[in-house]
């Protein structure tokens, strides 16, 4: 079979960077874009959630090295009301919302379904109860940030040992990522500056040559 023209597969490589670029607004305007995201991996981590990268990264191994132990959970960080998707009726309302997310991923998913948001944490695991569950994790702290990174991993853990898993949990920082945006913005602008008054200078330098 001849290959297609360059012409071809450039149309078509486009076509599929556009389908990548538009899948992202389309998820963010789901009704619930957790549970799109929960189908296929362990964590939806929130959009802007103010969490930073490297807790995330500490909270992904943690969620691995759960797995490894033998608990599954699957956990949705809820950030703000816009990570809810369409149904911000359930905002502030994590032990409502996690039944909702576990029903929704139970045609598919059947192990637990952890929540965290800044005023609470929520459990489901399909009829299973709860209720010593939630007595576990009664003293788990949240907040927002990285608080909720910290709280989701003191969580998982927590529920890992009470089901007879117990395993030792990544380490994350609760140092707010406010600061150290700020600081970038600052750096970045004086940078700018820099390379502003150097680029003056040369021209200068070469005027009087």
């Amino acid at each position: 079979m001849a290959s297609r023209p360059a012409s071809t597969r450039s149309v078509l490589a486009a076509l599929a960077i556009t389908a990548a670029l538009v899948a992202v607004p389309l998820a963010r305007a789901d009704g619930d874009p957790a549970s799109d995201v929960l189908y296929a991996t362990s964590l939806f981590p929130s959009y802007d959630g103010g969490i930073s990268a490297g807790n995330l990264e500490a909270l992904k191994a943690t969620l691995a090295d759960s797995k490894k132990a033998g608990y599954e959970i699957r956990v949705a960080i809820i950030a703000k009301p816009d990570d809810l998707g369409s149904v911000t009726a359930l905002w502030a309302k994590p032990r409502q919302y996690a039944r909702f997310l576990g029903t929704e991923l139970g045609i598919v998913y059947k192990s637990p379904v952890l929540i965290v948001m800044p005023n609470g944490v929520g459990f489901y695991h399909g009829t299973h109860d709860t209720k010593s569950a939630y007595a576990a994790l009664s003293t788990v702290q949240t907040g927002t940030g990285n608080q909720l990174a910290q709280a989701a991993v003191d969580s998982v853990a927590t529920l890992a040992r009470q089901a007879g898993h117990p395993f030792t949990p990544h380490t994350v920082s609760t140092t707010s990522t406010s600061g150290s945006r700020t600081l970038l913005i600052r750096l970045g602008i004086a940078l700018t500056a820099v390379v502003a008054v150097l680029g003056f200078v040369g021209y200068r330098v070469r005027r009087h040559r």
